[in-house]
């Protein structure tokens, strides 16, 4: 059974991370190869109800438009993925959390949207001036919210896959390669934040990564259970 997998996002080069980290798993494709899907509010108070708001948004925006599904089923079973991911900070109670892209936009009158990567870390690194290294710990979160289209276009209940790396925050940013929080994280078990590991190190032991292996698991059930 050939599975494939409409990732709530346009960014392609999320939806090829995805895609090489599952493999012959499951085709995907991002929801902008499918028109134009509304825009989420992500309004939740948690990473998982973000991701499943998502999810389920652009699962029933397929469900009620003929055009963009006719002949999907043709080839093979549909799934729709949503994510939700951040930074959380012990120390800070958790935050930047849910907020953790548009985190230095928070506070600025007229902001809106995300805010540039420098931003949010200076406003991070602001926040924990003087915190001593023990207490300086924190966790990366990334939760997937997965629904199956079944017959009828019928949206399933979102199935979730959760992952958290932890690590600690440095006093200041280190490394040139990575995005948003990188330079400032160090996961536990080294001594070099995420920035200066590179991608094919952080893509074995992140959060989205462990979040990934549970979803890739799923699939290789539901794809033997489908051909049995």
């Amino acid at each position: 059974m050939n599975l494939q997998l409409i990732v709530a996002t346009s960014n392609q080069h999320k939806v090829q991370e995805i895609a090489s980290f599952l493999g012959s798993e499951a085709r995907c494709r991002a929801m902008s190869d499918l028109g134009h899907p509304p825009s989420v509010l992500e309004d939740a108070d948690t990473f998982r109800g973000n991701a499943v708001k998502k999810c389920l948004s652009l699962a029933n925006y397929l469900r009620t438009n003929t055009e963009l599904w006719t002949g999907l089923f043709e080839r093979g079973e549909i799934g729709v993925l949503a994510d939700d991911s951040g930074l959380e900070v012990d120390v800070l109670g958790g935050a930047p959390g849910i907020h953790s892209a548009r985190f230095a936009h928070m506070d600025a009158a007229g902001q809106r949207g995300n805010a540039p990567d420098q931003a949010n870390n200076e406003k991070l690194l602001g926040l924990m001036t003087g915190i001593p290294e023990e207490r300086r710990g924190a966790q990366f979160r990334c939760v997937l919210a997965l629904a199956w289209l079944g017959e009828g276009l019928v949206v399933a209940e979102p199935l979730v896959f959760e992952g958290i790396c932890r690590g600690r925050i440095l006093p200041g940013c280190v490394g040139k390669g990575g995005f948003g929080y990188d330079p400032l994280f160090v996961p536990v078990g080294f001594d070099r934040t995420f920035s200066e590991l590179g991608s094919d190190v952080k893509n074995t032991l992140s959060h989205r990564a462990k979040a990934l292996s549970g979803l890739r698991e799923h699939l290789r059930l539901r794809s033997r259970t489908r051909t049995c």
